[in-house]
């Protein structure tokens, strides 16, 4: 279950918290840095209207009841993806979980998130299916690398912390890519992206 020990962003007033749950999935098969991604958050955030609670090496059976517990209006998923899978923790050990597997976890939440965030590897072949359960789905077509993950990341949820739209955040982050990277393939807002998230 989420710990409020790792609860960021409780400077808002009571009633006004947009609640974040990150969740990380195992980071040895992809030697991924997901503590940094986390960090980018937790300090876009903070002393915001926004609450961050930080899980590390989840494991499938952990997704719904978390959600069902924190109850967050953006879900955060960063994982190594490989063979139409995601790398999440079972045992102490990496297991490669099938999307539609994860995305099952998803759907059957009391109350959805609002707004998913697909931070891994062709995340957009389970984006469409996401978007069924969850209003708004950012996802990425291809491969990334870490450093790209940490630069869209910081841009969006600084711009989420400012209150600004997801459309017009998922903009802002786009832009903030385009300049170090020109050549690469842009992450895909899914679902309504009019929908006022926060």
């Amino acid at each position: 279950m989420p710990s409020p020990t790792h609860d960021v962003g409780a400077l808002a007033p009571a009633g006004l918290v947009s609640k974040v749950l990150f969740v990380s999935g195992d980071p040895r098969p992809g030697r991924n840095a997901f503590g940094a991604e986390a960090a980018c958050i937790r300090l876009a955030v903070a002393a915001s209207h926004m609450q961050l609670t930080e899980m590390a090496s989840v494991g499938l059976a952990e997704i719904c009841p978390a959600l069902d517990a924190y109850g967050p209006t953006v879900l955060h998923i960063a994982a190594h993806s490989s063979f139409g899978g995601i790398h999440l923790t079972q045992e102490n050990g990496d297991l490669c979980i099938p999307y539609e597997a994860l995305c099952a976890q998803i759907s059957r939440v009391r109350r959805p998130p609002r707004l998913a965030v697909l931070n891994f590897c062709g995340s957009t072949a389970l984006a469409a299916e996401t978007a069924a359960a969850v209003t708004t789905v950012i996802s990425w077509p291809h491969a990334m690398d870490d450093g790209q993950a940490r630069t869209f990341t910081r841009r969006l949820y600084r711009s989420l912390a400012a209150r600004r739209s997801v459309a017009d955040s998922f903009k802002d982050a786009k832009a903030e890519l385009i300049g170090p990277h020109p050549d690469l393939l842009l992450p895909v807002l899914h679902g309504d992206a009019t929908a006022d998230v926060f």
